[in-house]
């Protein structure tokens, strides 16, 4: 079972933002900037650049902001660079099959070798659906370097280059048998004529040439007028001469109308040519809608431009991140120094504050030697006061010693028969009190012992006891 063969894809229409279309004269450079929606394209602006007055840089420079705002950047190129030949071809699927087509004929086609030129096309309105209509167009690859040149010294690097005379053939309909003279003024003493012929509906011959406004160039034009209706009629595409119609006619000299009256003898129509404005509106238009394929831009300097665009992004880029970088230095430099003097400061009042500290606590320690002394000086007293009243009746105390200035160390004798004396004096020690607060904070066990030896005459046996009082401290302990 056969397969259908797959479709191809159609290619995705670029969208564009804002269009430029430059003019180059030998006397200033004319740029039109357009401003692209999907309704309309807008003329916003409109300038003449000359060494007094540049272009503004940020009309024409390719910036980050072209990532999302696309722009389009058309050059025209002028007529005495442009060869035009017509072509019919079978009805191709796509513009590259047609372009394919034109390359296999291009070197019987061209003037000049094949090498040496810049080549693109154009489709024109075809009454056989089977047939296509090709306007080929070509120029000297030395003159689009030139212009290429020339613009790039203002900053202007083209998308685009066009001959802007083209796009009244594209778009005016073919109404009857005629002639097509456009003239086109080139200075005060030469013409630019562009002759297309169309028979039929269909567009046989365009050519384009150059004469002086002079009774010679109304010779010039009679004699091209004359090859091409020989060419037709050798050809079988041209049976009579056709109307002329004469776009620009205010232009031509006397002495070409007079001429072009008695070569035609079915008459002139005139009409009026498009002005310089509407030529850059209907390039504008017809580039961003993407209505016009014929690009003069020769594809290695497109593709140069376009790495020039990057590298310049990379590079302003890195410029950025190196500038973000040194900024982040600087910063870090001043907060640490910031930090620093806030280190310092609060070293400064931290001195400050352990001088203070250290006399605070000096001067404690001066009191809480003060509070010992006065609480040696009455606790002994206390204490021998309270040890005098609390000790019981046949116990007897031998010694009382301070140690430390705190531990007093009680000794004495008592019966053996009385030791419990002993345990209750203990008892009473530890429940001591003075101004309603313990005189100990704590008392040791008492340690009681028979004297092995006796008094001759003692008929009682005796023991000795002790024990360890410690006073309760006030003050700063």
């Amino acid at each position: 079972m056969a397969t259908s063969p797959k479709k191809k894809k159609k290619a995705r229409k670029q969208k564009w933002t804002d269009c430029n279309v430059m003019h180059v004269t030998p006397d200033a450079k004319q740029l039109w900037y357009f401003s692209v929606s999907e309704k309309q394209v807008a003329q916003k602006s409109k300038l003449k650049h000359s060494e007094e007055t540049p272009l503004p840089p940020r009309q024409i420079e390719q910036t980050w902001r072209q990532f999302l705002h696309k722009r389009l950047n058309i050059a025209w190129l002028p007529a005495e660079h442009i060869f035009l030949r017509i072509v019919h071809l079978p009805k191709g699927e796509d513009l590259a099959e047609t372009r394919q087509m034109l390359e296999f004929q291009l070197e019987k086609l061209s003037p000049v070798p094949v090498g040496q030129i810049v080549w693109t096309f154009e489709t024109l309105p075809c009454p056989d659906p089977a047939q296509q209509t090709v306007l080929l167009v070509l120029a000297e690859r030395s003159a689009i370097e030139t212009l290429l040149g020339d613009l790039e010294q203002v900053g202007y690097q083209s998308d685009r280059i066009e001959f802007p005379r083209l796009h009244a053939l594209a778009s005016d309909p073919i109404d009857g048998d005629r002639v097509r003279i456009e003239v086109i003024e080139r200075n005060e003493n030469t013409c630019d004529c562009l002759i297309s012929w169309h028979f039929n509906g269909w567009t046989q011959h365009v050519g384009l040439t150059t004469l002086p406004k002079t009774d010679h160039g109304a010779k010039l034009i009679i004699d091209n007028l004359n090859n091409t209706a020989w060419v037709g009629e050798l050809e079988g595409w041209m049976q009579e001469a056709p109307v002329i119609r004469l776009v620009g006619h205010e232009q031509v000299p006397a002495a070409w109308q007079d001429a072009l009256q008695g070569w035609s003898s079915k008459g002139i129509e005139t009409s009026t040519p498009a002005t310089i404005d509407e030529l850059a509106q209907e390039s504008a238009e017809r580039a961003t809608r993407s209505r016009s394929n014929a690009n003069l831009m020769p594809s290695e300097i497109r593709t140069k431009y376009r790495q020039q665009y990057v590298d310049g992004l990379w590079m302003s880029s890195l410029g950025g991140v190196l500038l973000v970088y040194i900024f982040a230095v600087l910063f870090y430099f001043v907060a640490l120094e910031w930090r620093r003097g806030e280190s310092i400061e609060l070293q400064t009042v931290m001195r400050s504050k352990a001088n203070s500290y250290t006399n605070t606590m000096e001067l404690q320690a001066k009191v809480q030697i003060l509070q010992e002394q006065v609480d040696l000086k009455y606790s002994a007293l206390d204490s021998l006061r309270v040890i005098s009243e609390l000790m019981p009746d046949g116990l007897s105390l031998l010694s009382f010693n301070f140690r430390q200035g705190k531990v007093l160390t009680l000794r004495g004798n008592v019966p053996t028969d009385q030791s419990h004396k002993v345990t209750d004096y203990h008892e009473a020690l530890i429940a001591a009190t003075v101004a309603d607060k313990p005189l100990f904070s704590s008392v040791s066990d008492p340690t009681i012992s028979a004297i092995s030896g006796r008094r001759r005459g003692d008929t009682s046996e005796m023991s000795t006891w002790s024990f360890n009082c410690e006073l309760r401290r006030s003050g700063f302990e």
